[in-house]
């Protein structure tokens, strides 16, 4: 199968939005849908635009960059006609990334991607994206993420609490997340979905306010651990629990790891929930 170019930002809301008119088989044929594409190379101002939204240190292309390309491959998929969920109807549940060598500057980068069905939660379909990123034959970055469709709800519930918190082994740091953080990250980032910039068009999709992305809150846990810890993130895993409602007040907190995987986590400070939780690895 030869690579095509990946798809260009622009444009990428409508045409998501377009797929709205899809009508679901309700899960993923049994053949994985794959595709291939290619990347002239990483833009280094691009890195330079993504680091200040999270005020990282030193010069590093950070892991989560690399997400952008990859959330690119997955969006090229989704729109294939053979993928049968509508875009604005998933909820992106966990990601895994890793960062397997670092690729020179301008050197041409090319992509797999592919989706499989996952194990069904009761009738709602789960599916995982797993993309791997390569430089002149060498791995580069891997990224995997589970979608689910979301669940449509039969009346409305009182939701209940259980209070959660962060272990007293974390570091801690208060964070506040406001829209206009979410509007830089979404101007970077190419993710203009209207559910992180209008809470009116949030609405339809049973959010109260507009929300976060999820991967605003792990590309800024991973700048927090590398000024923290003066060493590179190389490997995370994410667990989007909760939505982040905005404006938001959170607590993050982290355990350090000199050679062994380390916990993080963030916390909703008003409800005592967690919005977040995975574990991450330092660079030796």
């Amino acid at each position: 199968m030869s690579a095509q170019p990946l798809i260009s930002l622009p444009g990428l809301p409508l045409r998501a939005v377009a797929t709205l008119q899809r009508r679901p088989q309700g899960i993923l044929p049994l053949q994985a849908l794959e595709c291939h594409f290619e990347v002239a190379g990483i833009a280094m101002a691009h890195v330079a635009r993504y680091r200040q939204l999270f005020a990282a240190q030193g010069s590093h292309v950070p892991l989560t960059y690399f997400y952008l390309l990859a959330q690119r491959a997955q969006i090229a998929l989704m729109l294939d006609a053979r993928f049968p969920h509508a875009i604005p109807g998933l909820i992106h549940t966990r990601n895994d990334m890793r960062l397997h060598d670092i690729p020179q500057a301008g050197t041409g980068l090319a992509m797999h991607v592919s989706v499989m069905p996952s194990q069904v939660v009761g009738d709602v379909p789960r599916m995982v994206f797993s993309v791997n990123i390569t430089a002149c034959g060498r791995h580069v970055a891997s990224c995997i993420s589970e979608y689910q469709v979301r669940r449509k709800r039969c009346g409305k519930r009182a939701p209940t609490y259980e209070a959660e918190k962060l272990p007293e082994s974390f570091s801690t740091i208060d964070w506040v997340i406001e829209q206009s953080h979410i509007r830089r990250y979404a101007m970077a980032s190419g993710d203009c979905n209207p559910i992180h910039l209008s809470a009116l068009l949030a609405r339809p999709f049973g959010y109260r306010r507009a929300i976060a992305h999820g991967m605003y809150s792990v590309g800024r846990a991973v700048a927090s651990i590398e000024r923290q810890t003066g060493k590179q993130v190389v490997a995370i895993t994410a667990d989007f629990r909760r939505p982040v409602h905005l404006p938001a007040h959170l607590i993050f907190g982290f355990e350090s790891a000199a050679t062994a995987p380390g916990n993080y986590g963030l916390l909703l400070a008003d409800r005592q929930q967690l919005a977040l939780s995975g574990v991450f690895e330092l660079a030796s």
